[in-house]
């Protein structure tokens, strides 16, 4: 059967709406013979989680018993995800009812889509809700898109923890980058400059905003501007116009 894997960092202190997600995933209508796997992907010193998790055959946790940050958690799960596809939904998230199947399609139908994403709405703690105007128009996302205009505007079209990537070119990009903040999005910024994409016009998912969640801390917004992640994509950028030349990297500075 053809498989999906979904990936779910997630950490003891805050997993709160872990649950949440799982309903949501055990609630898609997948494409024809389609099956899920859920990727539980523990990061901590002291892993608990298990306990908290169905009993469920779908659902596939492991605890990696050091703090690693999750790019490395994420990665984690990479290396044991089965699927030939592999979608991202983080712990406090939730998809929308036929979302998952819905950046499925694309990935199914056309041999050349490498990643597909869809519209996302923020859920704030108050329960109202906020949908970002779309940037990209339905269909094929030519190579390039969404790195220039992340480039021109420090600031993506979508959250792109919600992806779902080819698992094999994914592995092939190397995974998720071991960055500050922001691995998701430079993952999709590079991936996206090398494969073109599909954009799924219709609400996918839920990105939920509360109180402990990791990305509304205040040492997250100190690092807000991103130029991390704008010197890794320019990095990865150089290096590959130079692999295009069939040149090396530029010798060190003396």
């Amino acid at each position: 059967m053809p498989l999906v894997s979904v990936i779910t960092p997630t950490q003891a202190h805050n997993a709160e709406h872990l649950l949440a997600a799982w309903t949501s995933i055990a609630g898609q209508e997948l494409p024809g013979e389609w099956e899920f796997e859920w990727l539980v992907q523990e990061d901590g010193l002291a892993p608990c989680l298990r306990e908290r998790l169905p009993a469920d055959d779908r659902v596939r946790y492991d605890a990696l018993g050091v703090q690693a940050g999750a790019p490395a958690t994420r990665n984690h799960a990479l290396a044991r995800a089965r699927g030939s596809a592999v979608a991202g939904l983080d712990h406090d998230d939730r998809y929308d009812p036929g979302g998952l199947g819905a950046l499925l399609r694309p990935l199914i139908a056309r041999p050349l889509i490498a990643w597909s994403c869809g519209r996302v709405r923020w859920e704030m703690e108050d329960g109202s809700t906020w949908t970002k105007a779309d940037v990209l128009g339905p269909g094929p996302v030519p190579v390039g898109r969404v790195t220039d205009h992340f480039l021109a505007h420090d600031d993506f079209p979508f959250p792109a923890a919600m992806a779902a990537y080819r698992r094999t070119e994914l592995l092939a990009a190397g995974g998720w980058p071991a960055l500050v903040r922001s691995a998701d999005a430079a993952l999709l910024a590079w991936f996206s400059d090398q494969h073109p994409g599909w954009w799924v016009d219709q609400d996918v998912a839920v990105y939920r905003r509360w109180s402990r969640q990791k990305t509304v801390q205040p040492a997250e917004w100190a690092i807000r501007d991103l130029p991390h992640v704008r010197g890794w994509i320019g990095l990865r950028r150089q290096a590959a116009a130079l692999s295009r030349l069939g040149a090396g990297p530029p010798p060190p500075a003396d």
